[in-house]
Protein backbone atom coordinates (compact mmCIF):
# COMPACT_ATOMS: atom_id res chain seq x y z
CA UNK A 1 0.00 0.00 0.00
CA UNK A 2 1.60 3.31 -1.07
CA UNK A 3 2.12 5.92 1.65
CA UNK A 4 1.30 9.58 1.14
CA UNK A 5 2.64 12.27 3.47
CA UNK A 6 0.35 15.31 3.67
CA UNK A 7 1.86 18.56 4.94
CA UNK A 8 -1.01 21.00 5.46
CA UNK A 9 -1.60 23.54 8.23
CA UNK A 10 -5.34 23.82 7.53
CA UNK A 11 -6.90 21.02 9.60
CA UNK A 12 -10.09 20.85 7.50
CA UNK A 13 -8.09 20.49 4.28
CA UNK A 14 -5.80 17.89 5.90
CA UNK A 15 -8.75 15.85 7.17
CA UNK A 16 -10.48 15.98 3.77
CA UNK A 17 -7.35 14.92 1.89
CA UNK A 18 -6.68 12.17 4.43
CA UNK A 19 -10.20 10.78 4.09
CA UNK A 20 -10.14 10.82 0.29
CA UNK A 21 -6.70 9.19 0.06
CA UNK A 22 -7.52 6.51 2.63
CA UNK A 23 -10.74 5.73 0.77
CA UNK A 24 -8.61 5.20 -2.34
CA UNK A 25 -6.43 2.68 -0.47
CA UNK A 26 -3.43 4.82 0.47
CA UNK A 27 -1.74 4.90 3.85
CA UNK A 28 -1.59 8.51 5.03
CA UNK A 29 0.85 10.33 7.27
CA UNK A 30 0.13 13.95 8.23
CA UNK A 31 2.00 17.00 9.48
CA UNK A 32 0.81 20.54 10.18
CA UNK A 33 4.04 22.19 9.12
CA UNK A 34 7.02 21.52 6.92
CA UNK A 35 9.49 20.98 9.75
CA UNK A 36 7.44 18.11 11.17
CA UNK A 37 6.89 16.78 7.64
CA UNK A 38 10.62 16.54 6.89
CA UNK A 39 11.19 14.60 10.11
CA UNK A 40 8.33 12.21 9.26
CA UNK A 41 9.73 11.78 5.73
CA UNK A 42 13.17 10.88 7.09
CA UNK A 43 11.69 8.13 9.26
CA UNK A 44 8.94 6.70 7.01
CA UNK A 45 10.17 7.53 3.48
CA UNK A 46 6.70 7.97 1.96
CA UNK A 47 5.98 7.27 -1.69
CA UNK A 48 4.67 10.82 -2.28
CA UNK A 49 4.65 14.13 -0.39
CA UNK A 50 1.58 16.31 -0.89
CA UNK A 51 2.29 19.75 0.61
CA UNK A 52 0.71 23.15 0.93
CA UNK A 53 3.07 25.96 0.00
CA UNK A 54 2.08 28.38 2.79
CA UNK A 55 2.83 26.77 6.15
CA UNK A 56 4.48 27.84 9.39
CA UNK A 57 8.04 26.88 10.42
CA UNK A 58 9.01 25.52 6.99
CA UNK A 59 6.98 26.30 3.88
CA UNK A 60 6.17 23.77 1.18
CA UNK A 61 8.82 24.95 -1.26
CA UNK A 62 11.52 24.76 1.40
CA UNK A 63 10.23 21.32 2.37
CA UNK A 64 10.53 20.24 -1.28
CA UNK A 65 14.08 21.60 -1.52
CA UNK A 66 15.10 19.79 1.68
CA UNK A 67 13.63 16.52 0.40
CA UNK A 68 15.47 16.86 -2.93
CA UNK A 69 18.74 17.71 -1.12
CA UNK A 70 18.57 14.55 1.01
CA UNK A 71 19.99 11.52 -0.82
CA UNK A 72 17.64 9.14 1.03
CA UNK A 73 14.56 11.16 0.06
CA UNK A 74 15.47 12.75 -3.27
CA UNK A 75 13.43 10.29 -5.37
CA UNK A 76 10.17 11.05 -3.53
CA UNK A 77 7.80 13.00 -5.79
CA UNK A 78 6.54 16.25 -4.24
CA UNK A 79 3.16 17.69 -5.21
CA UNK A 80 2.58 21.33 -4.22
CA UNK A 81 -0.82 22.75 -3.30
CA UNK A 82 -1.23 26.51 -3.74
CA UNK A 83 -3.96 29.06 -3.29
CA UNK A 84 -1.89 31.78 -4.96
CA UNK A 85 -1.96 32.78 -8.61
CA UNK A 86 0.06 32.48 -10.72
CA UNK A 87 2.05 29.48 -9.58
CA UNK A 88 4.95 28.05 -11.47
CA UNK A 89 6.38 24.56 -11.18
CA UNK A 90 9.80 24.85 -9.56
CA UNK A 91 12.53 22.41 -10.53
CA UNK A 92 12.21 19.18 -8.56
CA UNK A 93 8.45 19.52 -8.05
CA UNK A 94 6.41 16.68 -9.55
CA UNK A 95 3.17 18.65 -9.89
CA UNK A 96 1.39 21.81 -8.71
CA UNK A 97 -2.32 21.80 -7.88
CA UNK A 98 -4.24 25.04 -7.55
CA UNK A 99 -6.54 25.53 -4.55
CA UNK A 100 -9.43 25.14 -4.26
CA UNK A 101 -8.63 21.61 -5.33
CA UNK A 102 -10.72 19.25 -7.36
CA UNK A 103 -10.59 15.80 -5.77
CA UNK A 104 -10.12 14.05 -9.13
CA UNK A 105 -7.18 16.34 -9.93
CA UNK A 106 -5.55 15.47 -6.59
CA UNK A 107 -6.13 11.74 -7.10
CA UNK A 108 -4.83 11.85 -10.66
CA UNK A 109 -1.67 13.64 -9.55
CA UNK A 110 -1.13 11.28 -6.60
CA UNK A 111 -1.61 8.20 -8.81
CA UNK A 112 0.93 9.51 -11.32
CA UNK A 113 3.36 10.42 -8.53
CA UNK A 114 3.03 6.94 -6.97
CA UNK A 115 3.81 5.34 -10.36
CA UNK A 116 6.81 7.65 -10.71
CA UNK A 117 7.95 6.82 -7.17
CA UNK A 118 7.77 3.08 -7.79
CA UNK A 119 9.73 3.43 -11.03
CA UNK A 120 12.38 5.61 -9.37
CA UNK A 121 12.78 3.18 -6.47
CA UNK A 122 13.12 0.20 -8.80
CA UNK A 123 15.73 2.02 -10.87
CA UNK A 124 17.59 3.01 -7.70
CA UNK A 125 17.59 -0.59 -6.45
CA UNK A 126 18.90 -1.84 -9.81
CA UNK A 127 21.73 0.72 -9.77
CA UNK A 128 22.78 -0.20 -6.23
CA UNK A 129 22.63 -3.98 -6.77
Amino acid sequence: MPTILIAEDNLDAMESLTEVLRTEGYAVLAAQDGQVAIEIAKVFKPDVVLTDIDMPNLDGLSLCFQIKANADLANIPVVLLSGRLPIYQPEGVFDVIQKPMLIEEVLSSVRAAVRHSKTSRMESEICTS
